[in-house]
């Protein structure tokens, strides 16, 4: 007997063996369908009688094995239930010909026989026969069960008779000696009935059958559930567990001890260890259990063939997996699944061992759901798993679904990352961009023959993405393109290429507008801006983006993100409105004051001075513009401020709306700087070590005095000689405009626009003195003022039809004759600057 049985149990040794096999060629699942009819009766209680017969089927069994029937009564092969497939009368014949051709295979120990005709109808099926039943079809069979309960009792009648003779039987001294099989020979001429003669087989192995038996009783009475799933129809016994495993476990370790001296008794001792593991297992005793498996694994039981070797180490796998050894189950399976592919097999089965693959994955700590090792810390022994992974590929490519490799390729890249060197990191990004070139990576579920879904398998680490979803304030506009900003990182050690980029939403329809990036390696956090359009109004929820990296299409969810707790960030969606695209008559600035502006300008003007501003506003968007408003805010308070300081008429504007998209209208605003630049102390300060007399000029007419050179650590038109003159005061402003149209201003929305203003003005003229001196007139006086030009330009000082010109950093004094009048009021002249080359920025 070369052929372990890997499905005994302790139970078996009450049960009486039936073989069912196909005669002939038989649908496998036909087959299957019907061999799972007759096993399901595995129990009968005999009419007439108290007892309970217990059948164990079997699909396969080899015919040696039944030879070592006479040594363990519960491998003998009592009963032969054949199926088969006969449409013809022609086809009958040679149908009851193998029947009884397969008869023969066990015919020394057979009891009883059935063959189970389908297809078959017309004369032959209509005769009566006990050992054959006519169906017309795989469908139309009622009463199968039936006629199998009938054949086991005819099986129980038989063995009850034997049972009698036994016990009538006086001739005690000529009871036949156990032998096995290949013993018979060496019994060729010895007188076997000779009470003097002696079994040649050890008693040792002997006495360890007789403990298996008594070993399998005891299970058997304590356990009446079964250790291998079974059910039974007996009473459960009140001993615990415990006490049982103390009752039969010596037997048992015999058991594997004494037919292990033997060298034809190894199929003995393995099915032997396989019981012992299953009640072990019951028992919780897994330590113990791994030594029966142990001691399993290294009995020799010759040249076995790879479908043996597949089934061997398979049946250790499940048993390592019964009693809990999750990891050492995984490796037995693994081993099976290399001896399906074995390089000795002709047609390696490679659907098979990618199947036995599969199945090691719970051992080794891996599942097929990227989400398994999306948060917390890694778990299993990671180079275990990336080489079961690669292994997973190999054999998907080998059973030529290029598809599988890709998703288990992209698995094994996204979760073991942080594992992989940057050789490896290049090498199965090659081979998985070789392996899309010719079937492209989705986020389809892909469904194996067995029902196994594999799930997409979503790049969220190439690139990894830093996502704030803060609470947003503001809305998107029906129509208008929106943003999205991410934070971007590489890292892998070479430039990666991220194609079709964009925005994952749900909520009202979005046009979603891609983008290409390329990376450098491990190029730090990079900002992308995704961008897309809300076709309609509503609320719309940005759920994640989507990209294509290495040919493999991923869809990227926030919540799969680490660090990011949301699953979603929600934004309003308004009506369409009108926009516009803000353009000035100068050229753009720093932003002003830090606030969020459109835009912003700068000048600069001398104090007094007035200039217009020219502001384009064009409808760039799809809707017309109905309503425009404006209005300014002044930013700097600190400084006194005479007049006004932006001043517009907008009717002209208004008298072009509506303003259809396409359109523009200008905006002219006047700009006016008036302050007050008196009480400069510092400057006057200045003046006097110039060398410029400020509190009494000697009286002289006309008077011109050119600055004089200043010493030696004050030079003139230096870069710190004109922050000391020029003391320059800013202004700042807000411009802002607010307008409306289409839908949106029928729901009451409307969009803002503002422009920053900043004016930097500079003093245009200094009177540093102002003194008065008698006249020759009682009614008349000299009205001295001391005029100084602080600024780098020419100045014409007009008053009175009178023209003063002051050169840059240049004091001149100007004389006026002033009568009094009978109020006794004194008044000073009205005078007018002008810059002969003013400066504007």
């Amino acid at each position: 007997m070369s052929v372990p049985d890997y499905m005994q149990c302790a139970e078996d040794h009450q049960t009486v063996l039936v073989v069912v096999q196909p005669v002939g060629i038989v649908p496998e699942d036909q087959f299957f369908r019907i061999y799972k009819r007759i096993s399901s009766v595995n129990q009968v209680t005999v009419r007439d009688s108290q007892r309970a017969l217990f059948i164990r089927y079997r699909h396969h069994y080899p015919p040696e094995n039944n030879e070592w029937g006479d040594f363990q009564t519960h491998r003998k092969v009592v009963g032969l239930i054949s199926v088969t497939s006969c449409s013809t009368a022609k086809e009958w014949p040679q149908t009851s010909e193998r029947f009884h051709g397969q008869k023969e295979l066990f015919g020394s120990t057979l009891y009883d026989s059935r063959l189970l005709v389908f297809g078959l109808q017309g004369e032959i099926a209509e005769q009566q026969r006990t050992d054959v039943a006519f169906y017309p079809s795989y469908d139309d069979c009622p009463d199968v069960e039936k006629r199998v309960e009938d054949f086991v009792e005819s099986i129980f009648i038989v063995l009850e008779s034997k049972r009698l003779d036994r016990a009538t039987d006086k001739s005690g001294d000529k009871i036949p000696l156990l032998c096995v099989p290949f013993e018979k020979k060496d019994f060729v001429g010895l007188d076997t009935d000779s009470r003097t003669m002696r079994s040649p087989v050890p008693e040792l192995c002997i006495a360890a059958s007789a403990l298996e038996g008594l070993c399998s009783a005891s299970v058997i009475f304590h356990y009446p559930g079964g250790t291998a799933g079974k059910s039974s129809a007996r009473k459960p016994s009140i001993s615990t567990a415990t006490d049982t495993g103390k009752r039969h476990r010596p037997g048992a370790q015999e058991v594997l001890i004494d037919p292990g001296t033997y060298k034809n008794a190894g199929v003995i001792e393995l099915e032997a260890c396989v019981k012992a593991v299953r009640v072990l297992a019951i028992q919780k005793r897994a330590m113990e259990a791994s030594e029966f498996l142990q001691n399993a694994v290294y009995i020799n039981l010759g040249q076995l063939s790879e479908e043996e070797k597949i089934q061997r180490y398979s049946v250790l796998s499940e048993l390592y997996e019964l009693i809990g050894f999750h990891r050492k189950s995984a490796f037995f399976k693994r081993v099976a699944a290399m001896q399906c592919v074995a390089p000795t097999i002709p047609d390696p089965g490679w659907k098979a061992c990618y199947r036995l693959l599969l199945e090691t994955l719970p051992g080794y700590s891996l599942s097929l759901d990227p989400k398994d090792f999306s948060k917390g810390t890694h778990r299993g022994w990671a180079a275990v798993q990336m080489r079961l992974l690669h292994e997973l590929v190999y054999a998907s490519r080998r059973m030529g679904n290029p598809g599988l490799s890709v998703r288990h390729l992209s698995f094994l890249l996204q979760t073991m990352l942080d594992f992989l060197s940057d050789q490896e990191k290049k090498e199965v990004t090659q081979s998985l961009e070789n392996y899309t070139s010719k079937c492209p990576g989705g986020m389809n579920v892909i469904t194996l023959p067995d029902g196994l879904k594999l799930p997409p398998v979503p790049f969220t680490k190439l690139p990894i993405v830093k996502f704030n979803c803060a609470c947003i304030d503001f809305q998107w506009v029906q129509g208008d393109v929106c943003e999205v900003q991410l934070m971007v990182y590489n890292p892998m050690p070479f430039e990666l290429r991220v194609e079709n980029m964009g925005l994952l939403t749900s909520g009202v329809e979005f046009e979603s507008l891609p983008a290409a990036l390329s990376l450098p390696a491990e190029s730090g956090l990079y900002p992308v801006t995704l961008v897309g359009v809300p076709r309609t109004a509503g609320n719309i929820t940005v759920n994640g983006y989507h990209t294509s990296v290495f040919g493999v299409s991923s869809d990227c969810l926030l919540e799969s993100l680490v660090g990011v707790k949301s699953s979603g960030c929600a934004v309003e969606v308004v009506p369409s409105l009108p926009r516009l695209q803000l353009s000035t008559s100068l050229p753009r600035s720093a932003r002003v004051c830090g606030e969020d502006l459109s835009s912003s300008v700068c000048l600069q003007l001398f104090n007094g001075e007035t200039q217009q501003l020219i502001i384009t506003l064009e409808n760039i968007g799809s809707e017309t513009l109905n309503t425009l408003e404006l209005s300014s805010k002044t930013l700097t308070t600190k400084e006194k401020l005479f007049g006004e300081f932006l001043s517009w008429d907008l009717q002209d504007a208004l008298s072009h709306l509506p303003l259809k998209p396409g359109q523009a209208v200008t905006v002219p605003i006047n700009i006016q700087a008036k302050l007050d630049f008196s009480g400069q102390e510092n400057l006057l300060q200045d003046l006097n070590d110039d060398g410029i007399s400020v509190t009494g000029l000697p009286i002289s007419s006309p008077l011109r005095q050119v600055l004089k050179p200043r010493p030696e650590n004050k030079q003139v038109n230096t870069d710190a000689n004109k922050s000391e003159y020029n003391h320059v005061k800013t202004l700042e402003a807000v411009v802002s405009f607010r307008y409306s149209g289409g839908m949106g201003q029928v729901e009451g929305y409307y969009r803002e626009i503002s422009l920053g203003v900043k004016v930097d003005v500079e003093p245009s003229v200094f009177f540093t003195r102002v003194s008065t001196l008698p006249a020759t007139s009682t009614r008349q006086c000299h009205l001295l003022l001391d005029v100084f030009n602080p600024t780098e330009h020419e100045l014409t000082l007009s008053a009175r039809n009178q023209q003063l010109i002051l050169h840059s950093s240049e004091c001149q004094r100007y004389t006026h004759t002033h009568t009094h009048t009978h109020t006794h009021t004194h008044t000073l002249p009205h005078t007018h600057a002008q810059q002969e080359q003013p400066v504007h920025q």
